[in-house]
Formats: C-alpha cells, structure tokens, sequence
C-alpha cells in the first residue's frame, strides 16, 4: 500500500488497484493526493508482475476536482501547479506502458474529469457523471480537459458544456465515446479486476506499443501514423509473444 492514508495500492493477479482514498473531501486533489497517487503509478510501473492498473477511488466519488479549501499558504501559483503538479500525473497515465482503466461510481468533476478521461478505458456506474463546473467560479478547465473534450464533443457542444458548467451523464458517456460501458456501481471493480485479467492476457508489448500509437495519432498526419505503425509492427513481430503466437496458430491450423 502506498501512502496509506491518501491512496490505496493492492495486487490481484496482473493487475494493479490504486484508489484514491480521500472520501470525506470527495477524493478533491490537494498536493499530497497528486503526489500519492503519481508515487502509485510509478510503482505499478515498476512492478514485474502488474501488466493492466485499475485507477478508481473509495466512497462515492471519482474526485470532485481540485481541492478549493487547500491552505493558500506556501502554495505555488495556479501555473506552477498545473504544469508541475497535475501535468506529471496526467502525462504519467498517458505515457506508463500498461493499460489503464479508470472507474468512477459517482461524479468527476473539474480536473478529476480530466484525470478520468486520461485514462486508457473508461467504466462508469449508472449514476455517475462528469461535471464541467469551471464557469460558475470565473474559471476555464484545466488539466488538458478541453483537449479531451474537443475529441469527443467537437468544437460547438464542448463549448457548450464549458460555458453553461453542464454534466454528461453515463450514458451521455458511453454515446459520446469517452465512457466503454455503463454499469450497476456495485459490479463496477468485479467487472474492473475481470476486464483487466483478460487484457493482462495480451502481449504487453503489442497492449503498449497500440497505446502509444493512439495517443500519438490525435496529433500525428496520416503519413506519420503509417510510419509509426511499421516500426511498431517490426517490434512486436521479433517479440517472443508473438511468435509463440504464430507457431500455436501454425499448429493449429495444421490438425
């Protein structure tokens, strides 16, 4: 378990369960949840035995977002913050060569929006929500949630959600592509630890390198995407994984 108060580290079989536990504040980030939860991560990066991380949360919300009752005292301002605080969590989700699933059973609000639409694999229960509440504080998201939102909404509708402070709903989710299925919140980490169990069954490898490919796609030409596609592929095809694969497949074929 790491930093036991603020986050929980558990693991079952290949997979990693990180919670964020600070369910009085609603699991609002303040500096030591950030670090925590980063110290989390790297160490499921480092762990020979975790191959998928199942990022979720314990009492009845995701995170509602930064923590606004956070003493000023000492605090950097909002740009080191962002930049040097939340954006080596975010880049950490988005980077770490393992697939991560976020879950959430209830709302994810303000940058915990942003740290839930990082993720690899979204599963959401039926109540929970994501929630844009900026502009009723005078405030623009941050944490690169409008960069989330563009890819999913488009242009016209994440200007909307952002200037009305709107929610998605789960199934408002799952339509829009941000969420991959909706369900009751008490099957939410039964279905989390069994969908994490069968993706920790694919190369890891091919699980990264599908992972890196994606993340670059959204700002790479079609030209680059092909280019990297190839060297990825020639990675992946010299890998012991898959040529394993390829003999059983022979052999297969030949009964």
């Amino acid at each position: 378990m790491t930093s036991e108060a603020l986050v929980d580290y558990r693991v079952n079989g290949a997979v990693a369960i990180v919670k964020m536990n600070r369910p009085d504040a609603l699991n609002a980030f303040n500096i030591p949840l950030r670090e925590a939860l980063l110290a989390a991560l790297n160490e499921a990066e480092q762990d020979d035995r975790v191959k998928v991380v199942v990022l979720g949360s314990t009492g009845r919300a995701f995170s509602a977002g930064a923590d606004l009752m956070e003493s000023p005292e000492n605090k950097p301002s909002v740009i080191e913050t962002l930049l040097d605080g939340y954006r080596p969590l975010l880049e950490k989700i988005s980077t770490l060569p393992l697939p991560v699933i976020g879950m959430t059973p209830g709302v994810a609000a303000g940058v915990g929006a942003a740290v839930l639409m990082a993720c690899d694999l979204v599963l959401m229960a039926e109540e929970a929500r994501i929630y844009m509440a900026f502009s009723h504080i005078g405030l623009v998201p941050d944490g690169g949630a409008t960069w989330f939102l563009y890819q999913h909404l488009g242009y016209q509708r994440a200007f909307q959600l952002i200037v009305e402070g709107g929610s998605l709903d789960a199934q408002r989710c799952l339509a829009l592509g941000i969420a991959n299925q909706v369900l009751p919140v008490d099957q939410l980490e039964a279905r989390a630890l069994e969908w994490g169990g069968q993706l920790a069954q694919r190369s890891p490898l091919a699980t990264a390198e599908a992972k890196r490919l994606l993340r670059a796609a959204a700002t790479s030409s079609y030209a680059e995407t092909y280019q990297q596609e190839a060297v990825a592929q020639h990675r992946c095809i010299a890998s012991p994984e898959s040529k394993a694969a390829v003999e059983a497949f022979k052999a297969k074929s030949k009964k």
